[in-house]
């Protein structure tokens, strides 16, 4: 019994630090493939696409007119690149990986403050019938809402006028 016993300790003292020192090394050796400048690997072929296809674009020249001499219009924008998260450690972590990949539609952007004040997001034409597929646009409209920025919702399949835009948007002067 008392064997075993020396045996299990034995094997722990070793494994622990064996432990310890690969995920220093394996640590360091992620690290050093990252220093350095980005090479594009062999075989990889990136190509140039459109930003917005033709009826987003469509919605995005109307959206223009309707909201010239008061906002910029910016189209496919990064959240990350317009709401600042305020939080420690690895809840700011967290949220940054969140918002990574998600984006804007249309951001309208006052251009005195700089700041993004209007988001615009397309909706296709027919309701999803996947309810995970909508997941990822509540989402965005709930990070939106807290940093306290609009969000209207366009569906890209009907034909807005000028005048419609400017109302849905809250652009035209209350009568």
């Amino acid at each position: 019994m008392n064997g075993t016993f020396d045996s299990w300790f034995i094997t722990l003292i070793v494994a622990v630090p064996a432990l310890l020192l690969w995920r220093i090394l394996s640590g360091r050796a992620r690290g050093s493939v990252r220093s350095g400048p980005f090479i594009l690997p062999l075989g990889v072929v990136l190509r140039s696409q459109p930003l917005l296809g033709e009826r987003e674009l469509l919605l995005y020249n109307l959206i223009r007119l309707a909201v010239e001499d008061r906002y910029l219009v910016f189209a496919q924008v990064p959240l990350w690149s317009f709401l600042a998260v305020e939080a420690e450690g690895e809840a700011r972590v967290e949220v940054l990986r969140h918002l990574a990949l998600k984006r804007a539609d249309l951001a309208l952007v006052h251009p005195g403050s700089r700041r993004v004040e209007q988001v615009v997001q397309f909706e296709a034409g027919e309701p999803a019938s996947d309810p995970a597929a909508a997941r990822p646009s509540r989402e965005v409209q709930r990070m939106l809402h807290a940093a306290g920025i609009r969000v209207t919702t366009l569906n890209v399949q009907p034909a807005y006028t000028v005048q419609e835009l400017e109302r849905i948007l809250g652009m035209s002067d209350p009568e």
